[in-house]
């Protein structure tokens, strides 16, 4: 792991004081289960590796499903990475989610990984994403966590023959959003792209934001002035989380950014669009994707 990213974390982070069913014993990284059939796009149970600490060899596994076009490849490929629930102490009975979306991603030809990140789900460690103040620095750390493990993922991936490394986009949803900002800072090779759906970290989900909207805007101008990959954010009309600040941190991070970033608004979706990456049809946002694709030529040709 890259020490731009580690030198902002603490020594230490807190656990959060969740139960549910541990990691199985006796784990091993790779493939853990057969891969379900093609009308399933090949869904696959993987543990993923990832080493969040430069001075330490501790790995972690991730509980991670995979999905993948027919054929050998290698394909482009994406990672699919969620949010932080309001209630942490259930993160235990957290499974991996997005499948409607992670079926769009393969009808478009790309492999797609959905991890889980440590302390959800049944991935090992304990939650490092976990917010003990109210200040930009605070939020800043949030994004950088994050996508550490979304690093390591996408590092260990990268390495398996039916993946092309040199085409990679990840997509983050809420906190996860929020951390694809900090990978486009310092982007390890072959990420070439990044989509934010509803990013952002801080919020209560009634329109309010820890310490205020500033700080989250604040840390989206120092994120964007290292900004180096093209990117997509994507907001729903209703997005009870950070709809309200959405457009203020997009000009905020895309005043120092040295790639194109691109908005789009997104139509409302059920009673709180900060979901919509989660349970809306792709419909809704496939082809605003789709066309942003096509705006990043090693992806264009990835295209189905």
């Amino acid at each position: 792991m890259r020490s731009g990213l580690l030198a902002i974390l603490p020594a230490m982070v807190l656990a959060a004081c969740v139960g549910g069913e541990p990691t199985p014993p006796g784990t091993i990284a790779g493939p853990a289960a057969a891969e379900a059939g093609a009308d399933r796009d090949r869904a696959q149970l993987w543990w993923v590796p990832v080493q969040p600490y430069q001075d330490t060899s501790t790995r972690y596994l991730l509980e991670t499903m995979l999905y993948r076009p027919p054929g050998a490849g290698p394909f482009p490929l994406v990672t699919i990475n969620h949010g932080i629930p309001a209630d942490k102490w259930n993160l235990r009975a957290i499974r991996p989610a997005f499948e409607a979306a992670a079926h769009w991603w393969v009808t478009q030809g790309y492999a797609v990984a959905v991890p889980l990140r440590r302390g959800i789900g049944r991935s090992q460690g304990d939650l490092a994403e976990w917010n003990d103040g109210c200040d930009v620095d605070d939020f800043l750390r949030l994004a950088y966590v994050s996508a550490i493990d979304m690093e390591g993922v996408v590092s260990y991936l990268a390495q398996q023959p039916f993946v092309d490394p040199h085409r990679i986009v990840v997509v983050g949803q809420s906190a996860a959003g929020f951390g694809g900002l900090a990978i486009a800072a310092d982007p390890p090779p072959g990420i070439l792209a990044v989509v934010d759906f509803a990013g952002g970290v801080g919020g209560y989900g009634d329109g309010n934001i820890c310490g205020g909207e500033d700080h989250l805007v604040e840390a989206a101008r120092q994120l964007g002035e290292r900004g180096k990959l093209p990117e997509l954010w994507l907001y729903a009309a209703n997005d009870q989380w950070f709809g309200h600040v959405a457009r203020r941190m997009f000009y905020a991070y895309r005043a120092g950014a040295e790639a194109p970033i691109h908005f789009v608004d997104l139509p409302p979706f059920d009673a709180d669009g900060h979901g919509t990456l989660y349970r809306a049809d792709p419909a809704v946002w496939g082809p605003a994707v789709a066309d942003f694709l096509k705006t990043v030529p090693a992806l264009a040709a990835a295209g189905g």
